[in-house]
């Protein structure tokens, strides 16, 4: 599974893939400016706490950052695991020093987020940024998130689909072909009466 966007390829980080980057065997792409002793750490709890205990659908975790141009990864984000009953999922992403503020963030959470309106049981996304952080804030609020208050140090916004422009146009495209499917058995027994007369 992956997601392809104008400059970016996005891989989901499986049991496996991670298995490959920590030993080495991947030759489809270089981690190497992205592969931070603290990025080893996160990977290798991942592989033998997380996955060992409590496997989350694939896709509700990390996704890696593939930039197409370079073939280098330059980043990482996704989903903080299943959504709860509420139909929530948490967010979060981060891309390497040298590649930021080339809109890439924003490539990537939007796919992100087209991916998780997929499914039906997420309801709305969580983003938590630094009280500091205004690029990261700016950027969620650019993709339609509403700010729904503060914790510790940290800004809250969230994404509700029902009211997402995307959301409403699927809802529309779809009552658009039920209503269709009720227009077009209908105009048939109409255009029949019509005949009969």
């Amino acid at each position: 599974m992956k997601l392809e966007t104008e400059h970016l390829i996005l891989y989901p980080l499986t049991d496996t893939l991670i298995g490959q980057i920590l030993n080495n065997e991947i030759t489809e792409f270089s981690t190497a400016k992205w592969l931070t002793e603290d990025n080893r750490t996160l990977l290798t709890w991942m592989k033998d706490e997380l996955y060992l205990f409590m496997p989350p659908k694939i896709g509700f975790t990390s996704w890696i950052f593939i930039e197409k141009e370079t073939n280098q990864v330059i980043g990482d984000g996704g989903y903080k695991g299943n959504p709860n009953q509420e139909g929530e999922i948490e967010i979060g992403y981060e891309i390497i020093e040298a590649k930021r503020r080339k809109g890439y963030a924003t490539e990537a959470i939007n796919a992100l987020i087209d991916w998780a309106m997929t499914h039906r049981e997420v309801k709305s996304i969580i983003a938590k940024c630094h009280y500091e952080n205004i690029p990261s804030q700016n950027l969620v609020q650019k993709l339609q998130f509403t700010f729904v208050g503060e914790e510790d140090e940290m800004n809250i916004y969230q994404l509700y689909f029902d009211e997402h422009p995307l959301f409403k146009a699927f809802k529309c495209v779809i009552i658009g072909v039920a209503c269709l499917g009720a227009i077009i058995p209908l105009s048939k027994k109409l255009i029949k009466k019509a005949s009969r007369k």
